[in-house]
Formats: C-alpha cells, structure tokens, sequence
C-alpha cells in the first residue's frame, strides 16, 4: 500500500490516530501506527469495519487480530506475490544445486581417475595397465565430465529462462492488483494513490474529478442479463480510455461506477468533456445474438468537481458524488457540476 499524503496530511492522520490508540490501550509499535493511520485516513472501508468490530467485542484491538488486519488489508498483494515466487525461487536454487552436486562428483571422479592414470604411467617397470587401457579410460572420463558440464550448463540456461518466467509472474501479479478484469481499466487502489498524489504532491494545483455512472444498470442486468451488462462495462470502459489519454486517468471506482481524474482542467472544461463522452456512450448500440435486438437504451449521468486547497480524497470524492446524484435527480443522462 502506497501513502501519497503530504507532511502537514500526514502529520493530521497521526494527530487523529494517537489518541485513538491510547483510548483503546493499543501498543503504540509500528505496525499498529500503520493501522491506525490508515484507519483515520478511511482509504480502506473494510479496515474500518474490522476494527469497529474487534473494539466492540474486546473493547481493543488484540495484537494477533491486528497482525492478520495488517496482513490482510495492506500487504496482502504483495505478501501473497511474494511468496509463490519465493516458492519457485526456492525450488530452482534446490534443483541446480542438485545438479551442482552431480557435476562436482563427476569432477572428483574424473580428477581421482586422472591422477590413477597418472601414478600408472609413472610406475616402476612401465605401466601396470597397457597404454591403450589407460587412454580409453581417460577418454570415457574426459567424455563423462564433458557430458556432465553440458548437462549442468543447459540447466543453467533453463534456470536462467525460468528466472525470467518468474519475474514476469511476479509483474502481472503487481499488474493484476492494480487492474480492473473486465474493463481493462486500472481500479480503486490506482485511482486513490493517483488522486492522492496530485492533491498532497509538493508541486500540487487544481485538479478535476469526474465520476460517471451507468444508469438504470440493475434494471438492465435484469432485463437483458449480466453478460450484456458485462458488454456495456466493457464498452464505457473501452470509450473511457481512448477519450481521456494522460495525463487524465480512467478507472473503474467500483460496479457500474467509474472515474476520471483530470489534472490541470477546470471544472467547466471538465464538464464539457464529460459531456462529449455522455453522448459517445448514449450511441452505444448492442445486437442480441439470440434475438437481433438493438439494444439502444444505454446511458451515463456524471459528477463533476474540481479541487479546493483545503481537499482531502475524501472531501473531492464526496463533492464529485453529490454532483452526480444530483445529475441522477435531474433525470440522469446529464451532467452537473459540484457548486
């Protein structure tokens, strides 16, 4: 987990989870500063209601329950990645160490072999095998210890293709944690380090949010089912992303829901792509397979607000959706901008 807050943000979330460590007679370690300060920061909802719950039923926050919260809640991704590539790392040192072992006894041998051949040749009264014998076998060796080298060095090469595998198993997991399935978009997680940044950053100015939510979807799902409701997501998701190019970034915030931050836009510029971007989703058309129905009733009503100095994540957010409930109350299929 990423913590994108500024110094005074930051020293804010500590002022908040002090107190509230004291209160409940939490032991003031690092572990449970990093689960207190994520809790007053609320960027974790869960979290929350976990620890809601523990302080209920013990009236604290025992430190086993705490370890599997910060576990859970915060480094779960990365523990969980983590390990299943130490787990493969583990069994390809045991493996080329394995074969280590086999090529450094076949050097033994090859290597008691030559001295044998040696001492032989250099005995009194000639040799105590015949010449050609002690060549033959020093050849068979020399073939043996060859062999073996080749062997341990092809290992080498597909421990080496292995690593690379590993590697690329461990960046599409980072990847997959970050990315919605089904849309393509980056997620929730992405969108609060990213919102973050840009409003706590040092060289921080005016940023716009704009939350865009499929209208009517529940009733669509249950109308038309949720592999065309699956279609819809996957299209506004399509259109989200080729219309809103960096610096802007399009996530999918949760549901039928989805986002764009709009970085050095105004509100009024925000809106006025939101409101082209309103009518590319309008003219989505769907044909049933089944049936050959156009489905043409597809629309999206969004929330537009643009940052304050005095914005946290929370308060931008919060704004942004009381704009789009309101664009909801209006008759949806339109935007409103936050006053």
């Amino acid at each position: 987990m990423k913590f994108a807050e500024n110094t005074g943000q930051a020293a804010e979330y500590l002022r908040q989870a002090i107190p509230l460590m004291v209160k409940h007679n939490i032991p003031p370690n690092p572990l449970n500063y990093a689960l207190w300060y994520t809790y007053v920061s609320n960027r974790v909802p869960e979290l929350n209601q976990e620890l809601d719950k523990t302080l209920t039923t013990y009236g604290t926050c025992p430190n086993l329950v705490g370890e599997q919260m910060f576990r859970q809640h915060m480094i779960k991704d990365e523990v969980d990645s983590a390990e299943n590539v130490q787990a493969g790392l583990i069994a390809l040192v045991n493996d080329l160490h394995e074969h280590a072992s086999e090529t450094a006894e076949e050097t033994k041998n090859y290597s008691n072999t030559l001295q044998d051949s040696l001492e032989a040749l250099k005995a009194d009264g000639g040799p105590a095998l015949p010449l050609e014998s002690i060549i033959q076998t020093l050849a068979r060796k020399t073939q043996d210890i060859s062999d073996s080298t080749q062997r341990f060095q092809t290992r080498i090469d597909d421990a080496q293709s292995e690593i690379e595998s590993l590697k690329a198993e461990l960046e599409k997991t980072r990847q997959d944690a970050r990315v919605d399935p089904l849309t393509g978009l980056f997620n929730r997680r992405v969108f609060e380090t990213e919102l973050g940044t840009l409003l706590y950053g040092g060289n921080a100015g005016a940023v716009t949010l704009v939350m865009v939510d499929v209208d009517h979807f529940k009733k669509f799902n249950d109308t038309y089912g949720h592999l065309m409701g699956d279609k819809v997501l996957q299209y506004v998701g399509k259109l989200l992303r080729d219309f809103c190019p960096e610096p802007m970034l399009a996530v999918r915030y949760g549901g039928e829901e989805f986002a764009v931050i709009m970085p050095a836009l105004t509100a009024n510029k925000s809106a006025e792509l939101a409101n082209a971007l309103r009518e590319k989703i309008q003219a989505i058309r769907i044909k049933q397979k089944k049936s050959g129905e156009v489905i043409s009733s597809i629309t999206a009503s969004f929330g537009v607000a643009e940052s304050r100095q005095e914005d946290s994540i929370n308060t931008l957010i919060e704004r942004a959706d009381k704009a789009l409930y309101s664009a909801k109350e209006g008759g949806r299929n339109q935007v409103k901008i936050a006053p």
